[in-house]
């Protein structure tokens, strides 16, 4: 691994999270965070808003997903790092649903340990829905 870049490190950790998930094992992940992990996502999801330290996303995120996203239909569009910086613009099916939703999630990666990341929804209404939220933009 000593010959690898320092942007395919950082990306190596991140798949690990989303082949943890592809395997129905996503708490294989917790390993990988750092303990000041930082977790932001949308205020309007239940795990949304800024949250420090690893256990909220190892203790409240990463047992939860399952039942939410579907990562049996999990795909990349795009996935790319530079450094400790690795962005991937995913795509997972709704579970329970034949709904997908597009997510942008920006992560930063230091000495092999996942320290962050950020998330953005594209057109979350299928999840908003599956959520049982109500969104104020809805027609």
């Amino acid at each position: 691994m000593s010959n690898r870049s320092s942007s395919e490190r950082s990306k190596a950790v991140v798949d690990a999270y989303y082949q943890a998930g592809v395997k129905g094992r996503l708490g294989d992940f917790a390993p990988y965070l750092h303990p000041d992990f930082t977790t932001t996502a949308p205020s309007y999801l239940p795990w949304g808003g800024v949250h420090p330290g690893a256990a909220f996303f190892r203790d409240e995120v990463l047992p939860k997903l399952p039942d939410v996203l579907d990562f049996g239909r999990f795909s990349y569009d795009v996935f790319f790092a530079e450094n400790e910086r690795v962005v991937a613009l995913v795509n997972f099916g709704l579970t329970g649903s034949n709904a997908m939703i597009k997510i942008s999630e920006h992560w930063t990666v230091r000495n092999g340990k996942a320290t962050s990341i950020w998330v953005a929804y594209f057109e979350p209404q299928a999840l908003l829905d599956k959520l049982g939220i109500a969104h104020g933009l809805k027609r």
